[in-house]
């Protein structure tokens, strides 16, 4: 085979939603806990590229679960139960390590804190302690995609994927890998809990019309933008929602005691226009995703939403190349996978390269949690990443909304088709299995 001609780019961490309206907060005022504590972090489990059948480039969600600090996979035994006991000693827990509890850790909401036998302090989600596994963790086989026709249709591999307790997610019989669980939350049967990137966490919306629930102190400064969520007659509240009365007489849902609304102005799944349209709106959410103080998100005129430096400096992933239907700044466009993002870490901008890029530091007492992994570099410092990618900045960049490292390519070469010879930016060459890799600015929200 002659040489593969390979490219990498970087990506900004952006998706254009067709807003036309101020930068808004994207953090909310009212205190919602973390999906996560300290220490545990979630891995985003998907489909391959290309997959799905569905006519677009997107991979598809099957579920997040729960890992250690490095990403590996958390696992429940059938045989603790939910009753917040650990039942694997001795030689069980030699072969699945209890995953203990910091000092400082306290539970909340789902987590909770068991104390083993041996005095050890152990995490628990909804009753179930957690544990590792000290083999190798079994790695699920998904089909084989070309394009969106699956070459390899195994119904099999597919179940294995998304079975928690099947035979490519489980080290051994009676073991379950651990993921966050949304469903059967104290809520109105009306709505729903999501994942909304735009607003790092997960909010309630109304799914016969997929437009996010919000709620105010407030009344609505301009009454004909906002419909607010009205409960049938006979409803009752539930968890944390009740029901308030109108001047009409008509029954509203309250979340936290705050009136519920949509948002006319909405129209896709992640569309959050309504923050930008009242300045006390905020999203209402079950709980949300950590993210590092040093970065935020934030929404310019005329561009969607973009993870930013709290300086306003726009920030950049290393993404391998796939080619993908629809565009990188199209919601949805754009995705790259965990386990190839990881392959990389922080080893592919080095040297030369660091001229140009800074990688984002993750101070020394920062802890990995939720999305955010922590990766080492060569001279001891530490760096963030999000989903499993390494974080930069780029000098070109001077301004807030700056986004002159996007669509910056570095032609590269490989010498076969099973392993190319890859030169990775700034001179640390080393093998890397299947296609190459290219920078790009990628979605933050994807």
């Amino acid at each position: 085979m002659g040489a593969l001609g390979l490219c990498r780019s970087l990506a900004v961490a952006g998706i254009a939603l067709g807003l036309t309206t101020a930068a808004f907060p994207a953090v909310q005022t009212s205190v919602v806990p973390n999906s996560t504590p300290s220490g545990i972090t979630l891995v985003d489990v998907t489909s391959a590229f290309g997959g799905g059948g569905g006519g677009g480039g997107g991979a598809e969600l099957y579920y997040r679960r729960l890992g250690d600090t490095d990403g590996k996979p958390l696992y429940t035994f059938d045989q603790d139960g939910k009753g917040g006991k650990s039942t694997c000693v001795a030689a069980c827990a030699k072969e699945f390590p209890p995953y203990l509890v910091a000092k400082t850790a306290v539970a909340f909401g789902s987590w909770s804190i068991i104390r083993r036998s041996d005095g050890a302090r152990q995490w628990a989600y909804q009753g179930r302690p957690l544990y590792r596994y000290s083999g190798v963790d079994p790695v699920p086989q998904g089909p084989v995609t070309n394009g969106n026709a699956v070459a390899d249709g195994k119904p099999q591999a597919l179940l294995d994927i998304m079975n928690l307790d099947g035979k490519g997610n489980s080290p051994k019989k009676g073991w379950r890998r651990a993921a966050l669980v949304t469903s059967g939350a104290a809520m109105p049967p009306e709505f729903e809990l999501k994942s909304v990137s735009t607003a790092n966490g997960y909010a309630y919306i109304v799914p016969a019309t997929g437009h996010i629930l919000y709620m105010f102190k407030t009344a609505p400064q301009r009454p004909s933008g906002w419909t607010p969520a009205y409960a049938a007659e006979l409803a009752k509240g539930v968890g944390n929602f009740s029901i308030i009365a109108q001047k009409d007489g008509r029954r509203q849902w309250a979340y936290h005691l705050l009136p519920l609304y949509t948002f006319n102005d909405d129209d896709g799944p992640d569309d959050i226009n309504g923050l930008s349209a009242q300045g006390d709106a905020q999203v209402a959410l079950a709980f949300r995703n950590f993210m590092p103080a040093s970065l935020t998100i934030k929404v310019l005129p005329f561009r969607g939403p973009i993870m930013t430096t709290s300086e306003g400096k726009t920030v950049y992933v290393q993404v391998r190349n796939h080619n993908q239907f629809g565009g990188r700044e199209n919601r949805g466009g754009f995705q790259y996978s965990y386990l190839e993002s990881k392959e990389i870490g922080g080893q592919g901008c080095v040297d030369e390269c660091l001229k140009k890029w800074t990688p984002i530091a993750a101070p020394a007492d920062a802890q990995p949690t939720g999305l955010w992994q922590i990766y080492t570099r060569a001279d001891g410092t530490r760096q963030w990443g999000y989903k499993g990618a390494a974080l930069y900045t780029y000098s070109g960049d001077k301004g807030l909304g700056d986004n002159y490292g996007n669509n910056l390519h570095e032609m590269v070469y490989g010498t076969g088709f099973n392993e190319d010879r890859v030169k990775l930016a700034g001179g640390d060459v080393r093998s890397v299995a299947g296609a190459g890799f290219y920078w790009h600015v990628v979605p933050f929200f994807n």
